[in-house]
C-alpha cells in the first residue's frame, strides 16, 4: 500500500528535548547538549492502539499493565501538509496491521485504512479540487433531516394530541370548540415539527466548522477517482493513483443537487462534488456508481 511507504517525518519536541520519527518504523530519542541518545525503535506491529484526536496523535505500545504511550501534540507539527503525511503513514500502517485499534475524529475524506492497492484504469472518472463549505453544509442538511424525519412524524402528532387533550381538560365543552381545539392542536404539532427541523438545519450548518477544526485536509486540493474497482478521495500532494476503496466495502450512496455521498457502515466516507465534472456527465456518473453497487 502506497500510503504506508511514504517518506518518513521527523517531529521535534524541543520543550521535552525529544524527537520522533514516523516512517517504516517508529522511533524516538532525546537530545542533550553533549550527546545524542541512540534512538529507541519500535516495529509498527508492536503497537496496540493509535488515536488521532483534534490535538494530537496518541500511540500506544503494549497492553495496559506495561503500556508505553506517546502523545505527539499537533502543535509540534504546525504545517498541515506534514500533519496529513503523518496521518497517511499511520493509516497505511493500520491498514497493513488491522489488529491495531485505530480511532479518529470527524472526517470528509475516507480513512486510508479502507484502501487497498489498485492500478487505476485510464477510463476512470478523475477530478481534482477543494471542497466548498456550502456544498458540505447543504448535503449535511439533507442527511440530518432524513435522519430525523421519523422524529418529526412521531413527535408532531403526539404534540398535537397532547395539545388537544389539554384544551379539553382545561376548557371542556368540546362540542362547541372542536374546530378551535383542532386548529390549535395542529398548530402545536406543526410548531414541534418545525422546531425539530430547525434544530437539524442548525446542527448541519455547524458541522463544517467542527470538521475543519479536526481535519486540516478539508481545505487541501483533493484528487477524486471513481472506477470499476472502487473509489478514493485523497489529498493530491500524497496520492499516487495506486490505492482505492473497494465497492464491496460500500453500503449505499445518496445523490443531492451538488454532491454524491457514499456510505460505509452507515457513515459517509466519500463526498464527490458534481461541479468537478461537466453537467452532462452527472447522470452518467450517478448511473455508474449505482451499477457498481448492484454487482
Amino acid at each position: 500500500m502506497a500510503f504506508e511507504s511514504l517518506s518518513g517525518i521527523k517531529i521535534n519536541d524541543f520543550t521535552a528535548n525529544r524527537a520522533y520519527i514516523v516512517a517504516d518504523y517508529f522511533s524516538f530519542y532525546s537530545n542533550t547538549e553533549d550527546l545524542q541518545e541512540i534512538p529507541k525503535i519500535y516495529k509498527w506491529t508492536d503497537f496496540t492502539a493509535i488515536t488521532e484526536s483534534k490535538d494530537a496523535f496518541i500511540l500506544k505500545v503494549g497492553e495496559n499493565g506495561s503500556a508505553e504511550i506517546f502523545d505527539i501534540s499537533k502543535d509540534l507539527i504546525p504545517d498541515p501538509a506534514v500533519q496529513i503525511r503523518v496521518r497517511a503513514i499511520i493509516e497505511g500502517v493500520v491498514a497493513a496491521n488491522p489488529k491495531i485499534e485505530y480511532k479518529y475524529g470527524r472526517r470528509i475524506l475516507p480513512p486510508k485504512t479502507l484502501c487497498v492497492g489498485c492500478e487505476i484504469p485510464p477510463e476512470a472518472y478523475i477530478a481534482t479540487g477543494a471542497y466548498k463549505e456550502n456544498e458540505i453544509n447543504n448535503a449535511n442538511v439533507i442527511l440530518k433531516i432524513s435522519g430525523f424525519d421519523k422524529l418529526i412524524w412521531i413527535f408532531a402528532p403526539i404534540a398535537a394530541f397532547i395539545a388537544f387533550v389539554l384544551q379539553i381538560l382545561y376548557f371542556g365543552n368540546i362540542s362547541s370548540n372542536i374546530i378551535r381545539f383542532t386548529v390549535i392542536a395542529i398548530f402545536a404539532g406543526g410548531s414541534v415539527g418545525l422546531t425539530i427541523y430547525m434544530f437539524c438545519i442548525f446542527g448541519a450548518k455547524t458541522l463544517y466548522g467542527k470538521i475543519l477544526r479536526e481535519d486540516c485536509a478539508l481545505l487541501e486540493e483533493i484528487t477524486f477517482v471513481v472506477c470499476e474497482d472502487g473509489f478514493i478521495a485523497s489529498e493530491s500532494e500524497i496520492y499516487d493513483f495506486s490505492d482505492i476503496v473497494r465497492w464491496c466495502d460500500v453500503a449505499y450512496f445518496i445523490e443531492t443537487n451538488q454532491i454524491f455521498i457514499i456510505f460505509h457502515n452507515n457513515k459517509a466516507v466519500f463526498w464527490l462534488p458534481k461541479r468537478l465534472f461537466p453537467k452532462e456527465m452527472h447522470k452518467e456518473l450517478g448511473d455508474f456508481i449505482a451499477a457498481q453497487l448492484q454487482k
